[in-house]
């Protein structure tokens, strides 16, 4: 049975070897490949999320803000609008009372 010096021995042999084997071969290739999704893949699908974001989101979002503010401005017209069409039917209310009032 190997001694604990020997066990320490064969462990930094292995970890600080510079031999190739297949796993070393794997382990390069996902880190290669991690390096590659990293810095081009997840950038160009973060470009593509955002343009896709904007086109379905940001945009018809800014378009029914715009036409709701549209709105409020016609609304606040409208109620200009109503203000002034009741006070014309208080003035015809007013006239036609002081008219059947002077007929009797």
């Amino acid at each position: 049975m190997p001694n604990k010096s020997d066990l320490d021995q064969l462990v930094n042999r292995i970890c600080k070897s510079s031999r190739e084997t297949e796993c070393s071969k794997v382990l390069k290739e996902i880190e290669s490949n991690n390096e590659y999704i990293t810095n081009v893949q997840l950038k160009k699908l973060l470009k593509l999320h955002d343009i896709s974001f904007k086109d379905k989101c940001v945009l018809p979002a800014q378009s029914l803000y715009d036409k709701c503010n549209e709105c409020v401005i016609q609304d606040g017209d409208l109620q200009n609008w109503a203000e002034l069409i009741d006070r014309d039917v208080r003035v015809l209310e007013e006239s036609i009372q002081l008219i059947k009032e002077n007929k009797r």
